[in-house]
């Protein structure tokens, strides 16, 4: 077995974010989900957390004293109805073939009123709107060369789904989530050139009747959180109700 402390495979600051807000909750039972390497779940091993590891590829599991299971989100994961009273669902969303599928198990696996901890790329701040503008698309394309050499051909690897917080907001109701906090990894200075823009959209976007604005979920949308917002988003949602069909 290797060192006993793995390095984080997210962007730095998501961690950081996840722990502080865990270390003031009730310690439980918490499902590290892909667990990667174990470094989260090593570290909320020694904060007195029941974790369990789960990875579609648990060979890179690195964590000493702890243990990973094969899963795979795209389809059922190998634990009970009801057992976890959180799940970190880390940098992971946007791998899956079946993104809903994924939200919907996590919502099995977790208790009533458990917490689900998910953190993705934020498609929807100023940088990456931007980006969009000028590309015409969110994440990079990739060459079946690069996806053979990069991803050693493993479509896991890569961005398969690309899905911004409005759908993830959608995904996250549909399976009986409620969405209680918004937050990001780390401010992006070189956005503060961006400001003028961040500006006219609020200016605009406040042009827009109280009923469009409702509709387009502004209040969330150009949020500091999300439009002004890091590389990543940090969602905590708890579930509160029963999964729709």
């Amino acid at each position: 077995m290797a060192g006993r402390d793995p390095s984080p495979l997210a962007r730095d600051g998501v961690h950081e974010k996840v722990l502080e807000y865990l270390k003031a909750r009730p310690r439980g039972e918490c499902l590290d989900i892909p667990t990667g390497l174990g470094a989260l779940a090593r570290v909320l091993h020694d904060m007195g957390f029941k974790v369990s590891c789960c990875d579609i590829d648990p060979s890179q599991f690195l964590a000493e004293g702890l243990t990973v299971e094969t899963g795979d989100l795209n389809g059922r994961i190998p634990y009970d109805d009801g057992q976890f009273d959180y799940v970190c669902f880390l940098e992971a969303i946007e791998h899956t073939e079946n993104p809903y599928n994924a939200v919907r198990e996590l919502a099995r696996v977790l208790k009533p009123g458990g917490i689900l901890i998910l953190s993705t790329p934020n498609y929807l701040n100023i940088e990456r709107r931007l980006k969009f503008l000028i590309t015409g698309f969110f994440t990079r394309p990739m060459s079946r060369e690069t996806f053979l050499g990069s991803c050693q051909g493993k479509t896991y690897g890569m961005h398969l789904s690309p899905i911004g917080y409005t759908l993830i907001r959608f995904a996250l109701e549909h399976a009986g989530f409620t969405i209680r906090e918004i937050t990001y990894d780390k401010k992006k200075h070189k956005q503060a050139f961006l400001k003028p823009l961040v500006w006219m959209i609020r200016f605009y976007t406040h042009l827009w009747s109280k009923r469009k604005q409702e509709q387009y979920w502004l209040s969330e949308t150009t949020s500091s959180a999300i439009l002004e917002g890091g590389n990543t988003l940090i969602i905590f949602a708890e579930k509160t109700g029963l999964q729709t069909t």
